[in-house]
């Protein structure tokens, strides 16, 4: 039988079970009767062919290159197009703006873009621009906040009127699911605006285009009839910009908006739909290796069995979060290994391992921020909380944001225990250990020569099953040695219309296209 919580666990589920916690994880919920508005496409027995989201919060640009925003990736995903598009339900990339690619050698990759491919304001998409948008993205002058996820590539040179070549630093099995992340500008439309003018204006290649943004209200982008692909059913959708996540369901209940994109467990129980399902944030605390307590390994194995993982999760997030099993991926990501499980919620077997360590009550400081990521604040209360019923003397402290960044990335700073978030979007292990292991990492925690090699070799191996059999290998040394407490993944979670036909994609993409109305 599962061991209690602590009281301070205790009370943060009365909490939430006041909120109206409810729903089931990766589930749709049926919708309670005369939630939302008459639907005038639904009375005349047509379905809706327009979209209203609420986001939460109004995107800093528009040029798809430039800026780590999720609000504006929210609207980009339907207006610009990668070479490579990420399949949603297997995660593997597949053909989008290229056709196909051919490796000339172990660091050259040619490829070939598609024909008859037209930008939104008519002009045709070309080599060179392909060539463009690769080197653009790489260029440090540029300076995107998402260079580091094109580390490897050293350039793109065009070879004809059909094809490029993207050169890599090194032999890189996962550039196709970077290239995922990379969309395609207009070379000539880029060049003729300054990047200031770029925030307001865009020329993709998407199934939609951008009709206006009205500042401090909306976005609203339109079908494009010139796509090259096959025409979305939805016509136009328009994104509203609500920061409260409480008027957000307001206004999904009262039919004011169809889609609340990143809903709360707290809201979600009454709402007409519920839309959940696998995300990609994971929750986790990193350990000072570098000195202190934390060196000792006995004493982060004690931590990792005194967190109840289940009881958090379901506290505060009513089930809409799961356990990290044993590492800091989950199934679907390449390198996630089966070998190894969920540490249990063990009391006993944590304090016994306190006590091999020789652990004397000694205080040891977690340090977290409040309200950059859901309920990370409670998650660090909660984590404290466990860790003290064990036997451990933690002090918490809470620092602004710019200073949780600051001792981040300053080894001098490391406590003994930090609050974090990451999350994966190539799906890959090797993005998670190179930033978060690996001794040159901006997260690491820990300097370990082995652990260096094995993440470079799998980094630079061409090999699937090779690259695999060496993250089974890591996955089991850092489940016997943990560099963190493995914590929870979220479930990605949005509020829908009751007539919203949408599945939720593996990757947590949201595309317009792929929705319509019954």
């Amino acid at each position: 039988m599962k061991k209690s919580l602590s009281i301070l666990l205790i009370c943060l589920m009365a909490i939430g079970l006041l909120a109206g916690c409810g729903g089931d994880s990766g589930t749709t919920t049926p919708p309670p009767a005369d939630n939302n508005q008459p639907d005038p496409g639904a009375a005349s027995g047509t379905p809706k062919t327009d979209i209203v989201l609420a986001i939460q919060g109004e995107p800093t640009t528009m040029d798809p290159q430039y800026p780590d925003d999720g609000n504006m990736r929210t609207i980009t995903w339907s207006v610009f197009e990668p070479l490579y598009k990420l399949n949603g339900d297997t995660l593997e990339p597949e053909p989008c703006l290229a056709t196909g690619y051919e490796n000339i050698d172990e660091l050259t990759w040619q490829f070939t873009i598609r024909d008859g491919v037209k930008f939104h304001d008519g002009g045709d998409f070309t080599v060179d621009d392909a060539v463009f948008s690769v080197n653009r993205i790489i260029d440090p002058d540029f300076g995107s906040q998402i260079l580091s996820d094109f580390e490897t590539i050293k350039e793109a040179v065009k070879v004809d009127d059909k094809t490029f070549q993207i050169i890599t630093q090194q032999p890189d099995p996962i550039l196709l699911k970077r290239l995922t992340k990379l969309d395609m500008v207009d070379k000539e439309f880029t060049e003729a605006h300054t990047n200031e003018q770029l925030t307001l204006v865009a020329n993709g290649t998407g199934p939609y285009k951008l009709d206006h943004w009205t500042r401090g209200v909306e976005v609203v982008i339109t079908r494009n009839p010139e796509y090259w692909g096959e025409q979305p059913v939805l016509e136009k959708a328009t994104y509203r910009f609500i920061e409260e996540v409480v008027t957000r369901s307001s206004a999904l209940k009262t039919g004011e908006i169809d889609l609340a994109v990143n809903m709360y467990p707290e809201y979600v129980a009454d709402l007409p739909q519920v839309l959940s399902g696998p995300g990609v944030e994971t929750y986790w605390v990193r350990f000072n290796q570098f000195s202190g307590l934390m060196v000792n390994k006995e004493l982060r194995q004690a931590m990792n069995y005194a967190i109840d993982r289940e009881g958090i999760a379901d506290a505060l997030f009513a089930g809409y979060a799961r356990p990290c099993e044993g590492q800091m991926g989950r199934d679907g990501y390449f390198g996630y290994s089966d070998k190894v499980s969920a540490y249990p919620y063990d009391v006993a077997k944590a304090k016994e391992l306190m006590a091999q360590a020789g652990y004397n009550g000694e205080v040891i400081q977690l340090l977290s921020e409040r309200g950059r990521w859901l309920k990370d604040g409670e998650v660090t209360e909660a984590v404290a909380a466990n860790l003290t019923e064990a036997g451990f003397n933690i002090e918490t402290k809470f620092v602004s944001w710019n200073e949780w960044l600051d001792i981040l990335f300053d080894r001098s700073k490391t406590p003994d225990l930090q609050f974090s978030s990451t999350s994966n979007e190539f799906f890959d292990m090797d993005r998670t250990y190179s930033t978060l292991l690996h001794s040159t990492g901006t997260q690491t925690g820990v300097v370990n020569a082995e652990y260096d090699k094995m993440i470079e070799d799998a980094k630079s191996n061409m090999d699937p099953a090779q690259r695999q059999a060496i993250y089974d290998e890591l996955v089991q040394k850092l489940y016997d040695d943990p560099f963190a407490i493995y914590l929870l993944i979220l479930d990605d979670l949005h509020g829908g219309a009751a007539n919203l036909n949408w599945k939720l994609r593996e990757d947590s993409r949201i595309y317009i296209s792929e929705m319509s109305f019954s």
